[in-house]
């Protein structure tokens, strides 16, 4: 049946929806997390303190600072709120269909690892189009490490965000922990979003964001394995 239409559903809406609202969570964690990270950042703490400097009796550069550390502070564990929020009818949804997830291995062993590492020399730095499947091991490993960071920041951004219910050491590892994760986060959000929107992959950014849909063809193309599980 599916050789008579010409478009399939590569992407459906509770993934459109959530994909849509991380990117909104992210940019606010970022602009809200960078200040109190690092003081290099400090210029975005300026910026939250300045509107606040207005409402109450604050001049110094050093009392705009503290306030916006406080003010980024809020706006990032609210965030943190609307996301957690988000995320858990998300999950539930998601983990009905656990097993037919696509970014678990498809094939196990060291012969499996070294053709996945083939497969994307093939894919970003030949662009040709190997024998994949929906995914291949790279979009498979990031969605690993997000799942696994969103886990680990949720954690250890509870621990700080009620510190006083926990040891110093448990909270300083938390601090740890969350700022590690931090970093690696933005350095992958990067890569994914030069990835993302390249060129190469504009039938997919279509399907994430507007239709979740992809040509028959495409797949064939580039999916080609995912294509052929389809036909049968």
């Amino acid at each position: 049946m599916l050789k008579k239409v010409e478009k399939i559903e590569v992407f459906n809406q509770i993934v459109i929806w959530y994909h849509k609202h991380i990117i909104h969570f992210m940019f606010f964690f970022i602009i809200t997390g960078l200040p109190i990270l690092s003081d290099k950042f400090k210029f975005l703490a300026y910026i939250f303190g300045i509107p606040v400097s207005f409402l109450g009796n604050i001049n110094t550069s050093a009392e705009i600072l503290s306030v916006g550390i406080q003010v980024a502070r809020i706006f990032h564990r609210v965030t943190a709120l609307f996301f957690i929020l988000t995320t858990i009818p998300f999950v539930i949804v998601m983990l009905k269909d656990i097993k037919s997830w696509h970014i678990w291995p498809e094939k196990w062993g060291i012969k499996a690892i070294f053709n996945g590492i083939g497969d994307l020399y093939k894919t970003y730095i030949k662009f040709e189009h190997p024998e994949i499947g929906k995914y291949n091991m790279g979009q498979k490993l990031f969605a690993w490490f997000i799942i696994v960071a969103m886990i680990m920041m949720t954690i250890s951004g509870w621990i700080l965000a009620f510190r006083d219910s926990y040891s110093e050491s448990m909270w300083q590892w938390a601090r740890g922990v969350h700022a590690i994760f931090f970093v690696f986060i933005i350095f992958f959000l990067i890569i994914h979003i030069y990835i993302g929107t390249h060129p190469l992959n504009r039938c997919g950014l279509k399907a994430i964001f507007r239709t979740g849909e992809a040509d028959l063809e495409h797949l064939k193309e580039k999916h080609p394995r995912w294509y052929k599980k389809l036909m049968k």
